[in-house]
């Protein structure tokens, strides 16, 4: 093959090649399950924390049993990347219950069964369970959801999700006088 057919060949063939490579790779990123890997307990439980279907929904799974504290943190990602706590977020709102009917212990067991806990609202102070309260607006942004072993010494990070801006925001009616 001479460089005048090689330089063709790369022109024809190469480089739409990697260009739909490229492509591929982006679709099968996008595809993949949302879910962060599995993190050890101590006792060697894992702990898997999968994005629910529609964004501040998730999913705990444990491969064994293991003991999580019951708080439920929101972290938000910033500029550069890093994640820390919610700083609009009402604290020690969100805990980890499948219904709003129950109140946790300071520890929940979590099994292979699993634990789908009441949705995030993506409210910053109505965040679970409807509580009402005076400066409540939504949150929008990357976050991810993050849940400790009960003795804190074991972190679990679930995997990135996005809030979308919402559109338009209706405050509630000003408060009448009388």
């Amino acid at each position: 093959m001479s460089i005048a057919q090689l330089a063709l060949w790369r022109k024809r063939i190469a480089a739409p090649m990697r260009a739909l490579i490229g492509l591929l790779t982006c679709a099968m990123l996008l595809a993949w399950p949302a879910r962060a890997p599995a993190a050890e307990a101590g006792g060697g439980a894992a702990v898997e924390i999968r994005n629910g279907p529609t964004p501040s929904e998730l999913e705990l799974r444990a491969h064994g049993t293991v003991e999580l504290a019951s708080e439920l943190i929101v972290e938000e990602q910033r500029a550069d990347g890093t994640f820390a706590r919610a700083q609009d977020l009402d604290r020690d709102s969100l805990r980890l219950v499948a219904s709003c009917d129950r109140r946790p212990g300071t520890c929940v067991t979590i099994d292979e069964r699993g634990l789908r806990p009441v949705p995030w609202s993506g409210m910053s102070c109505s965040s679970q369970c409807g509580r009402d309260c005076d400066r409540n607006f939504p949150m929008y942004g990357r976050f991810r959801f993050v849940v400790m072993s009960c003795d804190g010494g074991t972190r679990f990070e679930g995997p990135v999700f996005e809030r979308p801006r919402p559109h338009r925001f209706i405050s509630p009616p000003p408060a009448s006088r009388e």
